[in-house]
């Protein structure tokens, strides 16, 4: 074991309970068996996606060690086949890594996707080169075709995995591995029955690009349709609206097959897609009115990237409606912006609902900002940039899910970056598991910058208020948005102050009426 793991990319992580059952998980799964081990330990009560010190997971190590009928095992209980570690891979990564193509074709068939990135912006291509196993080859091979399949698909032709084999084929002509041949081959191992716990899409090949489904038009199978990228054009008669939605994308006002849509896409084309692929992933599973409505999302031309197609936001996230020229346009103390045909307390409950919505699903916004605040219409505001969820703390309490989604649900999403600090409390911003009281924390620094017009921590950056966290108090003994207080800061204070919010909310909206939270 210990020259296996020499040859490994990654530290394997430890369980800190070893005779538990996610400790008995990953040992299985290391071991790669026995199946009917497995198979029973995964018929109780387990955290199929648990787990250890790094953030792998079962599926995570039974892939990274091409433990094949293990992967297939774990994916039939719903294991994630896009669960990100702490370092930002997930078993797709791991897969390639481990050159067993078969290893790869059951991840992808589950809805892997080959676009995401690791922290170091590695994706699985540069993990399977990294790997160095006999068997390369195949894996690149199986890869290049799932690129040929999906850009095939997504420009109006339907292939079968021998079509789209023979045309890539045809391409290259010298292939060193057989070409159709192995695909065959993989298809015809596949081919057993999977065990019923899966909830699985009727079967089209292995995209590399999500869950698909094999109705037509293509679509995922949460729903959510395709669109050519060509259908996207410019909003004919109205102003350019594009606004900042974090410090890699834009939100940009466009037509969609004569439809006006909110489109959320990279700054700049060819940059790692991951946010855009994060937010896709929660807001595909997550539906609610206080949430922003996901209509479609329109693939890049070269597949490497996507553009997210949102219900139309007419006046802009909230930060830009209160800092409309950045930090220092803020107006004056104690006269903010107005916003448009929304009282501060009327805004701020329809914040909550969203917040509630995510709270009995035990997820965390884990990214709540002014930012991820959109001004649909006037009177309507609504959540967005879902892209850095995560599972709550009393996660155990959660029956297995039930929902019917393509795996147990969306897992962990990204770690919020620094320009996110001054709205998050220091378990976010450290990457620790978020509390119920996380999102309660971002809500109450929300509305104090609702009530006041200013930057929370008055605009300073996201590391300097890392560090004030972490020593417990804001400057000079200040509060994180710089009201003068004669006692020290402390990162729980806000959430006490949540909690009654939240219960006042509770009560007005059930009688009606706006909470006074003035």
């Amino acid at each position: 074991m210990s020259s296996l793991r020499s040859r490994l990319p990654v530290e394997l992580g430890s369980v800190r309970d070893p005779e538990g059952q996610v400790g008995r998980l990953h040992r299985l799964a290391v071991a790669g068996g026995p199946s009917w081990g497995l198979t029973r330990l995964l018929q109780r009560v387990v955290q199929v996606d648990g787990e250890n010190s790094a953030g792998q997971t079962a599926l995570f190590l039974s892939a990274l060690l091409g433990h094949s009928s293990a992967v297939r095992l774990l994916l039939a209980f719903g294991a994630n086949p896009n669960h990100r570690c702490l370092d930002g891979s997930t078993p797709v990564h791991a897969g390639a890594f481990s050159g067993r193509s078969l290893v790869m074709l059951h991840l992808l068939q589950a809805g892997g996707d080959l676009r995401l990135h690791d922290q170091q912006g590695h994706t699985p291509w540069d993990w399977a080169e990294q790997g160095g196993a006999k068997q390369s080859c195949e894996m690149r091979e199986l890869l290049q075709l799932c690129r040929a399949n999906i850009s095939a698909l997504v420009h109006g032709s339907e292939l079968a995995p021998t079509a789209s084999v023979d045309q890539l084929q045809a391409g290259s002509g010298h292939s060193l591995c057989g070409g159709s041949l192995f695909f065959l081959r993989l298809v015809q191992a596949d081919r057993a029955p999977w065990p019923e716990q899966i909830r699985r899409s009727p079967r089209i090949p292995a995209s590399g690009f999500g869950q698909l489904s094999s109705l037509w038009p293509l679509g995922l199978v949460t729903g959510i349709p395709l669109a050519d990228p060509k259908e996207l054009l410019p909003a004919q008669g109205e102003p350019d609206r594009t606004y900042e939605s974090s410090s890699h994308t834009l939100m940009a006002n466009l037509l969609w097959r004569g439809h006006p849509v909110t489109v959320r896409q990279l700054k700049a084309p060819g940059t790692q897609p991951d946010v855009l692929l994060a937010d896709l992933q929660h807001c595909s599973t997550l539906h609610h009115p206080s949430l922003l409505l996901l209509m479609a999302l329109s693939p890049s031309a070269d597949l490497s990237g996507l553009c997210l197609l949102f219900e139309p936001v007419w006046l802009g996230s909230l930060h830009v409606v209160l800092h409309p020229q950045g930090p220092r346009a803020a107006g004056p103390r104690g006269a903010p912006r107005p916003v448009p045909g929304l009282l501060p307390g009327r805004l701020l409950l329809q914040v909550l609902e969203a917040l509630l919505f995510l709270q009995a699903r035990w997820r965390a916004h884990g990214g709540l900002s002014s930012h991820a605040v959109q001004l649909v219409r006037p009177g309507l505001a609504k959540v967005g940039s879902l892209e850095h969820g995560r599972s709550l703390h009393q996660r155990w309490l959660r029956p297995r899910p039930q929902q019917g989604y393509p795996w147990g649900g969306p897992g962990p999403g990204l770690p919020p970056p620094p320009e996110l600090y001054p709205w998050l409390p220091l378990e976010l911003i450290c990457g620790d598991t978020p509390a119920a009281t996380s999102d309660l924390y971002s809500f109450c620094i929300l509305a104090q910058e609702v009530f006041t017009g200013e930057l929370p921590w008055a605009g300073r950056e996201g590391p300097e208020v890392k560090a004030k966290l972490e020593a417990g108090l804001g400057s000079r003994g200040e509060l994180p948005g710089g009201l003068d207080h004669t006692v020290p800061f402390t990162p729980g204070f806000p959430t006490r102050e949540a909690s009654h919010i939240l219960e006042a909310a509770g009560r007005e909206s059930h009688e009606g009426r706006i909470p006074a939270l003035s």
